[in-house]
């Protein structure tokens, strides 16, 4: 220090104090910076909620009283020779549905001899498959007579969902099945008087479809 100038000491005093300047300028920034970035994270809040939703689906639910049974099992037939058979198709789905009917055709070609009378109507102590105390409906929808809801071969029922029997048909109107609806089904069947019936024989499942409207 001795050896150094006036000069040169006045010169390292000046830059000392301009380090110290530029330091606490830094530390100052800094401390600006920490406020700035506290003040940018700070609000007031505030909420509101609606707690409590609940979601539940409807069902379609449908079925009858069958226990698996079969309304027919006919064998050696031969002309004029017939039978009946009721059941009882009931609704529980929550969802109002329509309902169609069709079925299901095996064996080796007897459905075209076999002549099928579907119709709809009540039982007072449904007994599947006994129509003891069978009631037609009233209406006549198809023009065949009160009740009638198909009247024709069994090769003429149709097959599919999308062929299916509009339950109850006429009128332009699909009826709608609500919650604990139940309707009773007569079916009589009887063969026909035709050579080509001989030693051929058929199967048949009935279904009953519901889909929500």
């Amino acid at each position: 220090m001795e050896g150094r100038t006036i000069s040169e000491r006045v010169r390292g005093t000046a830059v000392a104090g301009l380090r110290r300047k530029v330091l606490a300028s830094a530390v100052t920034l800094g401390l600006i910076g920490v406020v700035a970035g506290v003040s940018t994270f700070s609000a007031f809040t505030a909420t509101t909620a609606n707690a409590g939703n609940t979601f539940a689906a409807g069902s379609v639910i449908i079925g009858d009283n069958d226990s698996n049974g079969a309304m027919f099992s006919m064998s050696a037939l031969k002309p004029g020779d017939n039978d009946e058979g009721c059941i009882t198709v009931t609704y529980t789905g929550t969802l109002a549905a329509g309902v169609k009917m069709y079925g299901t055709t095996g064996g080796t070609g007897l459905d075209p001899y076999i002549n099928l009378v579907v119709t709809r109507g009540t039982i007072a102590s449904p007994s599947f498959d006994s129509c003891a105390g069978f009631s037609a409906d009233a209406t006549n929808y198809i023009g065949s007579g009160a009740g009638v809801v198909y009247s024709g071969t069994l090769a003429g029922y149709a097959d599919n969902y999308a062929a299916g029997l509009v339950d109850a048909p006429g009128g332009g109107n699909t009826e709608v099945w609500n919650t604990n609806e139940v309707h009773t089904y007569r079916f009589a069947v009887s063969v026909a008087d035709n050579d080509l019936a001989q030693g051929l024989n058929a199967t048949q499942t009935f279904t009953w479809e519901a889909r929500n409207s």
